[in-house]
Formats: structure tokens, sequence, C-alpha cells
């Protein structure tokens, strides 16, 4: 039977309101970790929030590239720069040929970046509201998980928690596709198992944070599809492993007939260098890479699969029902267009948070199958931990020491706001 969807709060305990804040006024990081206690309360949210906050604040980076720190943060560093000396006739000439098709292919990062230049120059105050405005997102999607009341502190919940929030604001370094994705994930959720229309909206902006999120309609549509029947997503998913070969030439068609700019941006997905670079089995620590990341489709398609096979029983007359057969459709995608690079690459993060939903919701209770959950999600945890680099998305732990100074570990926030505020 059909259980409804409510987010209700837990009973605040002044003890643990004090906890937290205190935990927070010693160092947001501390704030963090407290609020993971009983996280299904107001104070907790409030605390996440803030201390999210104060870690985008705190990113550091250099005015160049180099060969150790090659991140896109970087680059947004010298863009937001050069905003600051930049003018109005510029900007609206920017915007304009956004409009006519002819210049850039989504606008969030140039209205952020001018708006926060028109008041400073300071890097540090870009990112914090890039940080505001991802962790409000993230925090509205992750409402969805706690509230359950199957969400628990117990090791099973810490790793579906990590699981769904997956995509952490380290994703700085692409903030514009990972802003898009927690916006979009939002109104999946209230379009898809709640039924509320008005989301479409929301979701309907998505394109204009990152271009590529035009693709989030023809996975809907292919939702609608495979709803009608657990056999013909089973079927669907299937395939497109199968042809997965033809998805290349079947985009590269898409793009010419695209508008300039659409084209040009989803044709850069396409060059043929870069997939080479991408696909090939490399050699070192290329061929680890390569091997990690086979490892990583095997165990999303092994963990829907499963899903398919139980869903008579476990999901057909659940709230879950509709996110199941959106993740099939999400899957189908994903597997189809793995060869080309931040596309299937990107979008298998999608399936994280609604594997964890799903399975808190419809498998935790039974406990039965919970191993496999612990080793699907304790894999990525790894991953996050001890890898130096990146698996496909998955966040890598190393990549915050290279952006965080080591007094956002320590400082109070009081005194990180006047090192990176009023002092620069």
């Amino acid at each position: 039977m059909l259980t409804s969807t409510a987010h209700n709060w837990l009973p605040e305990r002044r003890d643990d309101v004090i906890f937290k804040i205190v935990a927070f006024f010693i160092s947001p990081v501390l704030g963090l970790f407290a609020s993971l206690v009983r996280l299904n309360t107001r104070t907790s949210f409030a605390i996440l929030f803030l201390s999210l906050t104060f870690i985008g604040l705190t990113f550091t980076v250099p005015e160049e590239r180099t060969e150790e720190l090659n991140f896109d943060s970087i680059t947004y560093r010298e863009d937001f720069e050069a905003f600051s000396d930049d003018s109005y006739v510029n900007f609206n000439s920017i915007i304009s040929s956004f409009a006519n098709f002819t210049g850039g292919t989504d606008v969030y990062s140039t209205l952020l970046f001018f708006t926060v230049s028109r008041f400073t120059a300071n890097y540090h105050i870009l990112f914090m509201f890039i940080a505001i405005i991802f962790s409000f997102f993230m925090l509205l999607c992750l409402r969805h998980l706690v509230s359950e009341e199957n969400y628990t502190l117990s090791v099973l919940c810490f790793l579906l928690l990590f699981l769904f929030t997956i995509c952490q604001i380290q994703q700085i370094n692409a903030f514009r596709f990972y802003t898009a994705y927690w916006i979009a994930l939002f109104a999946l959720f209230k379009i898809i198992q709640e039924n509320n229309k008005k989301y479409w909206i929301l979701l309907l902006i998505t394109p204009f944070v990152h271009a590529s999120f035009f693709v989030i309609f023809p996975i809907i549509a292919l939702y609608y599809v495979l709803r009608r029947s657990n056999k013909l997503a089973v079927v669907v998913v299937l395939l497109s492993l199968v042809f997965s070969a033809v998805a290349v030439p079947i985009f590269s068609w898409i793009t010419l007939h695209l508008p300039e700019n659409l084209g040009g941006h989803y044709g850069s997905y396409l060059n043929e260098w870069y997939m080479q670079e991408i696909n090939s089995g490399g050699s070192g620590y290329k061929w680890v890479v390569r091997l990690l990341e086979l490892a990583v489709r095997l165990s999303v398609n092994i963990a829907f699969l499963f899903l398919a096979n139980k869903y008579a029983k476990y999901l057909a007359d659940t709230k879950c029902k509709n996110l199941y057969f959106f993740a099939m459709a999400m899957l189908a995608f994903v597997n189809f267009t793995f060869k080309i690079p931040s596309v299937g690459s990107r979008y298998v993060m999608f399936l994280f948070p609604l594997l964890a939903y799903i399975w808190l919701v419809c498998f935790a209770p039974k406990k039965r199958w919970n191993w496999l959950m612990y080793a699907f999600s304790g894999m990525y945890l790894l991953f996050f931990l001890i890898l130096p680099w990146n698996i496909y998305q998955i966040p890598c732990l190393r990549y915050y020491f290279l952006l965080w100074n080591f007094d956002v570990l320590i400082g109070s926030p009081l005194y990180l706001f006047y090192k990176y505020v009023i002092l620069l």
C-alpha cells in the first residue's frame, strides 16, 4: 500500500541544541559532524547550512592553474576577478549573445560572478555564495531521507547518508553542474514522488544553470514509458548496455541540428582525442582508474537490477515505485552514454541518492539484504577516504585538503570571517 510522504522535524532537546551550537562556534567542521547526531532537527539543518557556508568561504586557490592544482575553481577565480573590472555594457553583451544562441550556453555563473563582483573582488565571498545556493538545495533534498521513520543513528544509515550526499561541497570545482543537480533532484522528488506539478518550473530553469540539463527531459519522457512495466524497464536497461556503441554517432547527429552555442557545447563532449583519452585502458595508475570505474558501473547496474528482481514484493505498492522507474530510466541513459565523457560519468551521480532513499524506505527494515548496501556504499566510502583522485564524480578527501587551509579545521567562524572577509 502506498504511504504518504511527510517531513516532520524531531522535537528539539535543549542539551542537543547547546552541544551543536558550541561545536559550531569551536569549528564549523566540528559543527558539521555534531549535527549528524539527531540529524532530523531544525538545529541540525541550520548548523549544517552554516558549516557548509563557511567551508565554501575558506576554499583557497592560487591565481593560476598548476600541474598539482588543476581545478576548475581556479578558473572561476580568474573569471570572477576579471568581472570586477568589467562594465555593464560587456555584461549586457554576454547576456544578449546567450539569448541569441551565439554565446555561452548557460547564464548562472555569469549572473553570479557579475552580481558578487559589484560589491567585492574577494573570491572567497564568491565561493561562499556558491556554497550557500548549493547547500540550500542539497539540504532540501536531504530532508526526504532523514525524515523517514527508518532513518536512525546506525552504521547502515550513515552509509546511506554518505551515498545520498555523495555530491558534496567539494564539487565547487564543478559547481554549475552540481548546483543544477541538486535543484533537479529536489524538483524530481516533488514531481515524481509527490506529483506536485508546480515544480516543473524549477526543473525548467536547470538548463540555465548548466546547459547539459536539457537531457533531463528526454530521460523523464523515457520514465513515463518505463513506468508501465517493470519487465520493460529491465529490458531497456539491458539493451542500453548492448547498444552503447551507437551513442556517439547519435549524439554527433543531434549536435548538428542544435543552435550554435548548444551544438558547440555538446560537441565538445564528443572530441575524438578526449574520448580516446578517457576511454582507453591506459597504463600505470590509469589502468587502476579504469578498473575502479568498471567496478562502479557494475555495482550500480547490479544494485538496480537487484531492485528490479525484488520489485513485485518490495517496491510495487510503495511510495518509491515512481522513483524506482525514474532511476531505471536514468540508468538506461547512463549506460548508453558512458563512452561520452562528462555525460554518463556525471549523470550516474543521480543514481546514488535514489538508491539510498529507495533502500532506506523499502529494504532497510527487512535487514536480510542490507549486506549488499554495506558492500556498495562501503566501497564508495573507501574511494572517498583513500584514493588520491576521483573515480568518475565520486568525491575524494584529498581534494578537500588541497583546497583548504588548516585553520578551517580548528578556527571558529568568527576567526574565519575575520581572516577571509575582513582582512581581504
